[in-house]
């Protein structure tokens, strides 16, 4: 006599399912309406993600969806994402990534150059 195990049928009719896959990026740039991110991974466009930083002990999400990503000739596996934030929820005030480009601090701004007189 020979047991056999059968494995359980789940149906999933019309039912939403999310793969989470981690990246590491480096903001390249960033304004209130998008950033461009560098990372090694090919991340096809329409991608819908959270993107989560942490700069000078802060911490930041924003829900983005990924409207270009192009390979950097001759740097090997090196891709720019270009993402723009979607408006999924209201930002929130300590943890927007949007929000903290409205009121950037002085230590993350590049100096404007000074007129020469």
């Amino acid at each position: 006599m020979s047991d056999s195990v059968q494995a359980p049928i789940f149906k999933a009719a019309g039912e939403l399912a999310i793969l989470a896959t981690e990246f590491r990026v480096q903001l390249l740039n960033c304004s209130s309406s998008g950033c461009l991110i560098e990372t090694n991974a090919h991340v096809r466009v329409g991608t819908i993600g959270t993107l989560r930083l942490e700069v000078d002990g802060m911490h930041f999400a924003e829900e983005i969806q990924v409207v270009r990503c192009q390979q950097i000739a001759g740097a090997g596996s090196v891709y720019h994402l270009g993402a723009q934030f979607l408006w999924t929820s209201v930002p929130a005030a300590g943890g927007s990534l949007r929000r903290a480009m409205w009121r950037v601090p002085d230590g993350w701004r590049t100096p404007s150059p000074q007129p020469l007189m």
